[in-house]
């Protein structure tokens, strides 16, 4: 599964299990996950179950608001590796009969990282960000310039939405066996492929 690892990157999402909401921000969530620098004193992350909203909402380890927001599993596992870039906040999330849910935390990104291979890729990158994806590739110089532990999980620079997760850091949280996530190469992926199986 994880072949040429210094420079394998992934995809997290949401598995297609129908079952586990969506989310959406809350009243008074704050508005953390799109800053560019770490947050001192953040307060708590506040969601709401999104339309549509499932019979039987399935609170998996794993939740998209479109940011990742995560169970303690999952936390447990990012927290000791202490990974350069990211954030944990922690999270409440407001279900059906405003039943609270909160082992939960926000992954606040705020590496950015331009390197997208645009002479391999097949896709526009505009000033707003990525257009028509059909592939893309990463660049391997510039991502070899920088020591590893600085790139283990980052935001692309041309394009904020695309989290990318290295594949030491996919198999740490494979390993706890969690529900409801999914991981996709980013050079496998392609628009349409989130819920591929």
């Amino acid at each position: 599964m994880f072949m040429n690892k210094e420079f394998c990157y992934y995809r997290v999402h949401r598995n297609g299990d129908n079952s586990i909401p969506l989310l959406a921000s809350d009243t008074g969530n704050p508005r953390y996950l799109y800053q560019e620098d770490r947050i001192e004193s953040p307060q708590i992350m506040l969601f709401r179950l999104g339309k549509p909203v499932p019979k039987k909402p399935k609170m998996a380890d794993y939740l998209s608001a479109p940011s990742s927001i995560v169970s303690k599993k999952i936390a447990d596992v990012l927290m000791p590796l202490k990974i350069e870039g990211i954030q944990l906040l922690p999270a409440r999330i407001r279900g059906k009969n405003d039943q609270l849910f909160i082992d939960y935390w926000a992954i606040h990104i705020y590496h950015n990282l331009k390197c997208i291979d645009a002479e391999r890729s097949d896709c526009t990158i505009e000033s707003s960000g990525l257009e028509d994806v059909k592939k893309i590739f990463l660049d391997k110089k510039i991502l070899g310039a920088m020591p590893l532990e600085k790139r283990l999980v980052f935001r692309l620079g041309e394009d904020s939405a695309y989290q990318l997760f290295h594949s030491s850091v996919v198999e740490a949280i494979i390993a706890v066996n969690p529900d409801g996530v999914k991981f996709t190469n980013i050079e496998d992926w392609h628009e349409g492929s989130f819920f591929d199986n």
